[in-house]
């Protein structure tokens, strides 16, 4: 009996893999682009020379700006953004590009529109090199940069990395427990944040971007308690995030100028949308802009209509830099008082919003819009004009009874679009920035790559009367995300008979169908969906999977490696093809799948097991160790990393270790005889340990079910007793 638990210790059951499934998200991660610059470091400057300032810019995700105390929000609780306005100046009125985020950071961090810098939706968009972006202009000046973000939306694979010398998007261990997204905390970012800055040399330029107030919206039970008024979850989420920049803000150092600014709003309902990046509306489109520090006038409101796109050269004027040409943003330096200009600055902008997202997502047409300090002119099908002055809800279509006044703004969207280098019409395509080397590729797989486009007509339906579907769409996709597979699955499929091209629906169509072991079926939407947009690896991995299934391994290998062509970093693909290429005895190969992954900016605890695995089977078991441990911190609920982290260990003769991973993993394994018993040998016949072993044989005897086995650990436990 004592033999075959020593045996049993030593030996372990065989090593056990960990596969999750692809992502859910209708719109997933595109291709990672990795630029990094070195940046000079500043000289001391001349002798009354003005040093020039820390700047730090804060994003705040999916933040209204009329849900905040200083616009007057009285259910609002953001009492360090509140008094950050009121030590700076307010901009009541702006205006993001974008309800998209990554679109939307990509004009923040540049000062372009989206025509020009590129980025029209989140996914298979890239920012190209050629974009200079804030963090690279600043770096030239000699600042010091680094980022923190919050989202896997900004991966450092979308390009917004170009000029930060740190770009910390590892969310590690923040992530929101059952998020519908991978995000990072507040009260995780500020450390992050915090962490950061201790090892920044002045003048340094730091950008945060805070997540929390994105959907879904699960404060921390305190603030969704003290939250009141019909969106108390979200506003609770503000609040949560309202404190965490507090302490960052009070840790700061004192020459610090601070820009904090949305991204976008929430629509909340209004206009049949629930949450962002259908409509063009006041709700998604007017977002805070706060600045302060000790270059800013305090106290000042400014009701200037200001854009996001103002961001890049407002803080390159900060940091006492030329005004840039070709920027569509301009400086909000000398600041206004109001919109007469008082101050002598420039109060005569028109704003710009898109967004793209559901002509790459369902094929709809895309809406633009066109605003100045009184009208807002919507772009679609059938085009809206509304009086902002007498009509700030945007409920009374002016475009039907004034119809020379519309075509007079038509006339400036497309002027303005000119400007910009595109057409109404022009055929607009996805775009992750291939290089030629991953065409090369793409090309030796058999593809050729981007054919996601299309002409942006009048016959593409309009999302404003589309927004029952996307509701739908929403919910359902909601049940998805819960494990409810069965119920969601007649509806899904519902909506891609209803519409064909609706890039998500037939990705979770195809997701539910694998779930109820309709692979063939399963596969056949994921096909569809990597037409719709072929340089979106996520449907192309799901359609591998299903190869994979139905035992085509040389197919499920090519779909792999086209799907990591376009994303080096999807975990998924890299695990799956890395077991494959391990499976037939290519350690080698596999392992440099996984380190690739790694390079390209993948976090995922599966990667780190995956690699773990491989090296072990290598008998490289110290390196194997460390990826064990990483898989387990990033995963602390999941018993398989820690169980191949106790075996490698023993394997090592760290029976202490060992010993203390597998008390470790019994915590949330608890139920698992096995456990118990080969924890327990080791206590007895490694650490000569009685005591601890019968502990461990006690629990396993209470687990036991095999009357014979329950026998023999009852005499041994008898004996060792004795």
């Amino acid at each position: 009996m004592m033999a075959d638990i020593r045996q049993g210790a030593r030996r372990g059951q065989k090593r056990s893999t960990f596969f999750r499934p692809a992502a859910l998200a209708g719109l997933a991660l595109g291709a990672a682009l990795l630029a990094a610059l070195v940046s000079a470091r500043p000289a001391a400057p001349e002798p009354g020379q003005r040093t020039p300032p820390n700047l730090v810019l804060i994003t705040l995700d999916t933040t209204r700006a009329d849900h905040l105390g200083a616009w007057g929000y009285k259910d609002a609780h953001t009492p360090n953004l509140d008094a950050l306005a009121a030590r700076g100046t307010r901009f009541a009125r702006c205006d993001t590009a974008a309800p998209i985020t990554l679109t939307s950071h990509a004009t923040i961090l540049t000062g372009l529109f989206p025509p020009h810098h590129g980025v029209r939706d989140n996914g298979t968009f890239v920012l190209s090199p050629k974009v200079e972006t804030l963090a690279r202009r600043l770096a030239a000046r000699g600042y010091d940069t680094a980022a923190v973000v919050s989202a896997v939306v900004l991966a450092r694979r979308q390009g917004l990395d170009q000029g930060f010398r740190i770009y910390d998007d590892d969310l590690g261990t923040g992530y929101a427990q059952g998020s519908l997204v991978s995000e990072r905390t507040a009260e995780s970012t500020t450390a992050a944040a915090l962490k950061t800055v201790a090892g920044l040399k002045p003048p340094f330029f730091l950008w945060v971007h805070y997540y929390d107030p994105h959907e879904e919206y699960r404060p921390p039970t305190r603030f969704a308690d003290a939250a009141k008024g019909p969106h108390r979850l979200y506003d609770g989420e503000i609040a949560f995030m309202d404190e965490q920049i507090g302490e960052l803000l009070k840790k700061l150092p004192a020459a610090t100028d601070v820009l904090a600014v949305g991204d976008h709003g929430e629509m909340l309902g209004e206009h049949g949308e629930t949450t962002h990046g259908l409509l063009l509306y006041r709700a998604a489109r007017r977002v805070p802009l706060i600045l302060a520090g000790p270059d800013v006038p305090r106290g000042r409101v400014s009701d200037c209509l200001v854009r996001t796109a103002d961001v890049t050269p407002t803080l390159l004027g900060l940091a006492g830099a030329a005004p840039v040409s070709g920027l569509d943003g301009r400086s909000l330096l000398p600041v206004s008082a109001g919109a007469t200009g008082a101050t002598g600055a420039d109060c005569s902008r028109q704003t710009y919003t898109e967004s793209f997202l559901h002509f790459f997502a369902y094929k709809w047409y895309p809406l633009r819009s066109l605003a100045n300090d009184r009208f807002v002119y919507l772009k679609a099908p059938k085009s809206s004009l509304y009086d902002l002055t007498a009509d700030p809800g945007e409920s009374r279509d002016l475009a039907p009874t004034q119809a020379q006044a519309a075509r007079t703004w038509e006339g400036k969207l497309a002027a303005f679009l000119r400007d910009q280098g595109e057409k109404l019409d022009a055929p607009v395509r996805a775009e992750n920035v291939l290089s030629a080397e991953q065409r090369r590729q793409l090309a030796s797989l058999g593809y050729l790559g981007g054919v996601a486009e299309g002409p942006v007509t009048g016959s593409l339906p309009d999302p404003r009367a589309m927004a029952g579907l996307a509701r739908d769409l929403h919910r359902v996709t909601q049940s998805v995300q819960e494990g409810h597979c069965a119920a969601a699955l007649p509806e899904l499929q519902a909506i891609v008979k209803q519409d064909p091209h609706n890039f998500p629906a037939l990705s979770l169509a195809g997701f539910c169908l694998r779930q109820t072991g309709r692979t063939e079926s399963a596969l056949a939407l994921f096909q569809r969906a990597a037409n719709e947009n072929d340089l979106n690896a996520v449907p192309i991995a799901d359609a591998a999977g299903c190869l994979l299934d139905l035992g085509k391994k040389p197919e499920a290998e090519r779909e792999y490696r086209r799907a990591l062509t376009l994303d080096p970093a999807l975990a998924v693909a890299a695990t799956n093809l890395s077991r494959l290429l391990r499976q037939r005895g290519d350690r080698k190969a596999a392992l440099a799948v996984l380190d690739t992954a790694l390079r390209a900016g993948a976090h995922e605890p599966e990667v780190y097991l995956e690699r773990g695995i491989a090296r072990a089977e290598s008998g490289s078991l110290e390196p194997a160790l460390l990826d064990f441990h990483e898989a387990a911190r990033r995963a602390p609920a999941n018993p398989v990393p820690l169980e191949n982290a106790a075996r490698t260990a023993y394997d090592l003769h760290r029976f202490r270790e060992s010993a203390q991973l597998y008390e470790q993993l019994l915590r949330i394994a608890a139920n698992r005889a096995d456990l118990w018993k080969t924890t327990g040998a080791i206590y007895l016949y490694q650490l000569d340990d009685k005591e601890a072993a019968v502990r461990c044989f006690r629990h396993a005897l209470n687990l036991e079910s095999d009357p014979g086995e329950r026998g023999r650990l009852e005499g041994l436990v008898k004996e060792l007793d004795g």
